[in-house]
């Protein structure tokens, strides 16, 4: 895919920034001055996914990501980001959140945030015997260290935390 090229490139990346600064108002400015042919890519597409989850507007972000998961099939970008939004969307559960991203599991078996999603899915759903699983999978597949890091913080996986690096 082309580069993203200026003004359009400017935006994105104070869009970033606003994103970062915790000011997801300013970044959806700078996400509206975007010419329309960058408004489909996947770059655009998850900015504006991340002021939705931000503002905690699930349902806009559910419909956001299902029409990703529609528009970009080879990108992974949506179904995850669709799996996380049905967890929190009002038409959402774990559950349905789970069927979406094993879905998901088969198509990008080389994405080490899928398996480290359903580990925590598995973990807030009682099932740790899952969730060691999909951890350990997450680890093959991925950055074990930063991956390491991030479940240590990561409060999805708490009742996981006293053997995360033995797993």
């Amino acid at each position: 895919m082309n580069a993203i090229l200026p003004p359009d490139s400017f935006c994105i990346s104070s869009a970033e920034g606003w994103i970062i600064l915790g000011n997801p108002i300013e970044a959806i400015g700078e996400l509206e001055q975007v010419s329309n042919p960058v408004k489909s890519r996947p770059e655009y597409l998850e900015l504006k996914w991340r002021v939705y989850a931000d503002t905690q507007a699930w349902d806009a972000a559910l419909e956001l990501s299902e029409g990703m998961v529609r528009d970009l099939p080879d990108h992974p970008g949506g179904f995850i980001l669709r799996s996380y939004a049905l967890r929190r969307s009002s038409k959402g559960s774990v559950e349905m959140a789970t069927t979406s991203l094993l879905e998901a599991a088969v198509k990008f078996p080389s994405e080490p945030i899928i398996p480290y999603n359903l580990a925590c899915y598995a973990c807030q759903s009682g099932e740790l015997v899952q969730a060691r699983k999909f951890l350990r999978l997450a680890f093959e597949i991925g950055d074990r260290k930063e991956l390491l890091k991030m479940a240590g913080m990561d409060s999805d996986l708490k009742s996981l935390w006293n053997e995360l690096k033995t797993l």
